[in-house]
Parts: C-alpha cells; sequence; structure tokens
C-alpha cells in the first residue's frame, strides 16, 4: 500500500499544466479581424479591395497590389505552444493611401 501511495503521489507532483494554441477557428477569427482592420484603415485599399487570402496572410487590392501580413517569432518556454502571436502588416508593393 505504501508503495502505491508513493507512485500516485510522484506521478501527480509530475503533472505540468499544459498551455494549448487557440482552436483554428477563433485564430482565424482573430486573423480576419486583424486584416478588416486594416483594410478599414486604409480608404484606397477598401475602396479596390479584391480578396482577403487566409492562407497567405495577404490583402490584394487595385490592379495588382498586395499588403502582407506576417507574425513576430515569439521565444516560448519548451513545451508551451500558443497562443499565436497577432498578425501584423509587413509589407505592401503599393502606395495604400
Amino acid at each position: 500500500m505504501n508503495a502505491r501511495l508513493l507512485v500516485t503521489l510522484l506521478t501527480l507532483s509530475a503533472v505540468i499544466p499544459a498551455w494549448a494554441a487557440l482552436p483554428p477557428q477563433y485564430q482565424n477569427a482573430n486573423d480576419l479581424d486583424a486584416m478588416v482592420a486594416f483594410v478599414k484603415k486604409h480608404p484606397r485599399v477598401a475602396g479596390s479591395l479584391k480578396s482577403i487570402d487566409m492562407r497567405q496572410y495577404v490583402v490584394h487590392f487595385d490592379a495588382d497590389c498586395k499588403a502582407e501580413f506576417g507574425r513576430q517569432k515569439i521565444d516560448r518556454p519548451l513545451g508551451w505552444v500558443g497562443p499565436a502571436a497577432p498578425l501584423v502588416f509587413l509589407q505592401s508593393n503599393c502606395k495604400l493611401d
């Protein structure tokens, strides 16, 4: 009985909390919100919007213009997976305003 109790206590003391990334539907909603906020902030982009590419994180506007988005790299402790860094504007191949 003492060995079983010792094993149980050791097992419970080794439990480490797990931090999970946001489920895809919530992460996608946050990413879309960031890209739509960008579109709303720039009248030229809003007025000539063609598409929002959620796979490449690109807003296509005007003739052949695109605004690219990405995430900053975040160093995390070993075993910690999320949440992802916020999506931010990186660059555009055309003037925005």
